[in-house]
């Protein structure tokens, strides 16, 4: 049997969106005859030239970059999986669901959502759509029940800082958008008429968290403070420092500011505490099963999904260094582990990611199935873009040049110091092997190596996992 040809498109070779899609290249690999090509997402271009089967993209709304994929992809009658990168959406009106795909048309064949609440949104909004949408889950957290991460001593150790016995993290929020016009601009088109009031809001506490955040690494010497900044404060062509709640404490010898080279997970693992303003990153703490979380909200009541409710609350300097002396104290933060607080989580889970069993890229793959099942040669009718065509001959004559100190001193260069850092995802084999092998141990303990070698097995562990 000829192996189906699967270009997956990433912009980096770690981060959420390779979580996302690792899971899903195992099952293509191993049980669906496909073979996948990890694609730079700057070379759309590929498409043309490798001629691919299907598609793989981590969403096609949160980057222009993978929204064009998905329509150049489309429009040569190449089929489009697509996940959710970030699928935890407010659902009372206030979301732009379409992000960056100013079509606003849906170019992939489903629409997967991670929970029956965001499923039951789309549904209402997007009747047109309703043979698409359907329930998977969250990929990228299946690898809190699966894998194994980076242990506290191995990491402290990588950066000489083995003298800390206390390490508390901070997952940034995207205050940083204030900072740059992508970002504004970002902001108002979510905004509206409120964009405005909404941006001295930020920044109002933005200032508030940074003083806080100030005071308990000044007042705690002895304990190590990770700082990791939100993935997405800006785009990745800007290069220069984005000023955000915590860039100006990182000269401080007990803080650690992490851009992203380092993966969440491993930060969350060696975490006594988990903090943050607002952040998704929480869910993963609790799925770890390991630090406990708690929010630094100095204005507690703003519009937001119900996240924060699995959380303890702090408004001021006060009352976050009293939760952490409580907590080396007694293993607990006060109120965490409340009944009520407790419950919260379970629910929050359930109403975000789905499911927390593991198996999310399993009912992925089931609609992947459908595709490659489907496949036909005949849909395909490939065509030369010669825009995708300059910018992949520019970045392989770019690639010759590429000097990165000549570059960062040239303004127009110095905006594509990211695509020639980063093109090569070189970092992908090495994390494939490692995450399918942890995978492999996976699937032969529940079953699946065996039964999903056949239709039958699919659509009897997919009835299996599918009910909630």
């Amino acid at each position: 049997m000829k192996l189906k040809k699967i270009l997956c498109y990433l912009d980096d070779d770690h981060g959420r969106d390779v979580e996302i899609l690792i899971p899903i290249v195992y099952v293509a690999e191993k049980y669906l005859d496909c073979k996948v090509e990890f694609v730079f997402v700057w070379d759309i271009f590929a498409i043309f030239r490798k001629k691919p089967d299907i598609v793989l993209l981590p969403n096609t709304v949160g980057s222009k970059w993978y929204f064009e994929v998905s329509k150049y992809a489309y429009e040569q009658g190449v089929k489009v999986f697509a996940l959710v990168s970030e699928g935890n959406f407010r659902t009372d009106g206030t979301f732009n669901y379409w992000g960056y795909n100013y079509d606003k048309k849906y170019y992939q064949e489903f629409l997967c959502l991670w929970s029956k609440r965001t499923i039951d949104f789309f549904r209402k909004e997007l009747p047109e759509y309703q043979n698409k949408i359907v329930l998977t889950g969250a990929t990228g957290f299946d690898r809190y029940k699966i894998c194994r991460f980076v242990s506290k001593q191995a990491f402290l150790e990588k950066y000489n800082l083995s003298t800390y016995k206390k390490v508390i993290g901070y997952a940034g929020w995207s205050f940083g958008k204030l900072f740059t016009e992508s970002g504004r601009k970002e902001i108002k088109s979510n905004s509206g008429d409120t964009a405005e009031q909404r941006m001295k809001w930020m920044k109002k506490q933005m200032f508030l968290v940074e003083n806080i955040l100030r005071k308990v690494v000044e007042n705690n010497p002895d304990i190590l403070f990770i700082f990791k900044r939100h993935p997405n404060e800006a785009h990745p062509h800007i290069v220069k420092e984005v000023m955000n709640e915590m860039i100006r404490l990182r000269d401080y010898n007990n803080v650690l500011y992490i851009k992203d080279e380092e993966n969440i997970h491993d930060l969350i693992n060696i975490s006594d505490i988990w903090m943050g303003f607002e952040s998704t990153t929480a869910i993963e703490a609790w799925l770890l099963n390991e630090p406990q979380t708690l929010l630094i909200n100095p204005d507690p009541d703003f519009s937001r999904d119900k996240l924060y409710q699995g959380s303890v609350i702090v408004s001021d300097y006060p009352e976050l260094q009293a939760a952490i002396n409580e907590f080396y104290k007694t293993d607990e933060i006060p109120g965490f582990f409340d009944e009520e607080r407790t419950k919260q989580r379970n629910t929050i889970i359930t109403n975000t990611i789905g499911f927390r069993d593991g198996m999310n890229h399993i009912r992925a793959g089931y609609y992947l199935k459908k595709i490659v099942d489907s496949y036909t040669e005949r849909q395909r009718h490939f065509f030369v873009s010669f825009r995708y065509f300059k910018r992949y001959l520019a970045m392989k004559v770019g690639k010759i040049l590429y000097i990165k100190k000549l570059f960062m001193l040239l303004p127009k260069l110095k905006k594509t110091v990211w695509i020639f850092e980063r093109n090569r995802l070189k970092g992908l084999p090495e994390l494939k092997r490692k995450s399918f092998y942890y995978f492999d141990i996976f699937h032969k303990q529940h079953g699946f190596n065996e039964k999903l070698k056949s239709n039958e097995g699919w659509e009897e562990i997919f009835r299996q996992i599918t009910k909630q």
